[in-house]
């Protein structure tokens, strides 16, 4: 296997960490990237904030190729079961809290018109299909008022989900049966990432741009990208401060229903981001700044932060309509970044580092993946229409 060992002898150590170690700088970029997305769903003024997102993305296919590619190293057969198990255990259960912690206000407090959203939402979330949920669906992703949809972040699980389900099987079939004929897989993965972004284009629709956006094929170029410098590191590294240039004037500036975002910023972004992983992975620069205790602390806890803040900010508009902007983006801010660690704390950390074995841990999950599936059995009214905010009637009474 002569890309795979040439992707692990081209990276340089460092006395901090080993390749099959976390990164510390890589942790402080999520950090970085959570903190974009909750600035631009906050209305804080980052327009493009949402691309911290894709920067998640890349980050992501960068990992888990680094992953697969020293299991594939160490041994002809990775276990493929193993692998799928490990993601389960670190992504299902924060999950499976955060969608129960909704339900349950749901129950409590049944705020008019979001069950039936909540519910739909719920299924697709616990099926990891929420992204093709809201293109579709009944309710587009745009369609439903913000304010109606505490579940809507989650599309971007449902993408990297669905990329760590089929990746595996790509990626052991390049390094087995690719070995000798592709002597560099880097570029076909470039390839395939532009074709990604090609796709992206091609399928925008002004003012409706659900499939362009939440696509698992369309979104999948940034996760690519992430793989190219697992198997080529330090490929973009050289170009690291016009890439941050280039990547805080998009965060600023980016227009998610633009022709175009989909033409040419959200490639750029992708390649900002991965010039910027690179460097952080593979070289000295930046990975001081990105190594400050503070943003570890946060990186770490960055997926339950993602998963809580969208949650909190919509039950917050909910029961408490009248307070100002400030007020609501403070208390936002603290019980988020506080149920995220209480969740790290209590939940994440023990199930990931456990040793249940998967005939013990997946059928606990499983039974409670049922039970909140069944929660979403309970009776409600017609679905909320965003557009005249009242039910939607269906049938011969329907105007």
């Amino acid at each position: 296997m002569p890309e795979v060992s040439l992707a692990l002898e081209h990276r340089p150590a460092t006395a901090k960490e080993t390749f099959r170690g976390r990164i510390d700088s890589i942790d402080g970029l999520r950090a970085v990237a959570v903190a974009a997305v909750m600035a631009f769903h906050y209305g804080t003024g980052l327009d493009g904030g949402f691309l911290g997102v894709d920067l998640f993305f890349v980050i992501s296919g960068f990992v888990i190729t680094r992953l697969l590619l020293t299991e594939r190293a160490r041994t002809p057969r990775p276990s493929l079961g193993s692998f799928w198990f490990r993601r389960v255990k670190r992504l299902l259960p924060a999950v499976l809290l955060v969608v129960g912690a909704v339900q349950a206000w749901m129950l409590l407090q049944d705020p008019p018109g979001l069950r039936p959203t909540v519910n739909a939402q719920t299924l697709a979330a616990l099926t990891y299909t929420s992204n093709w949920y809201a293109v579709l669906g009944h309710v587009d992703y745009w369609d439903v008022a913000q304010e109606q949809a505490p579940l809507n972040h989650l599309w971007s699980l449902a993408v990297e989900e669905q990329f760590y389900l089929l990746w595996p099987l790509l990626l052991i079939g390049l390094t087995t049966w690719g070995t000798g004929r592709i002597r560099h897989p880097h570029r076909l993965l470039l390839a395939a990432a532009a074709l990604c972004y090609l796709l992206a284009h091609l399928l925008y629709l002004p003012g409706a741009q659900e499939r362009a956006y939440l696509g698992t094929d369309t979104r999948a170029g940034a996760l690519l990208l992430g793989a190219v410098i697992a198997f080529r590191p330090g490929l973009f590294s050289r170009f690291s401060w016009p890439a941050v240039a280039v990547l805080g004037w998009l965060w600023c500036t980016a227009d998610i229903d633009s022709a175009a975002f989909y033409a040419w910023q959200l490639p750029l972004a992708g390649i900002t981001a991965v010039t910027l992983i690179d460097t952080a992975a593979h070289g000295e620069r930046f990975r001081k700044t990105l190594s400050f205790r503070p943003l570890l602390w946060l990186g770490h806890r960055s997926y339950g932060l993602y998963l809580w803040h969208w949650p909190v900010w919509v039950c917050l508009g909910v029961s408490h309509p009248e307070w100002s902007q400030a007020t609501k983006v403070s208390v936002a801010i603290c019980v988020s970044v506080l149920l995220s660690a209480a969740g790290y704390r209590l939940i994440e950390r023990p199930v990931r580092t456990s040793s249940w074995r998967p005939r013990v841990l997946l059928p606990v999950l499983a039974v409670c993946c049922v039970m909140l599936a069944l929660v979403t059995a309970t009776p409600v009214a017609g679905p909320v229409d965003a557009h005249h905010n009242g039910p939607i009637v269906t049938g011969p009474n329907a105007p």
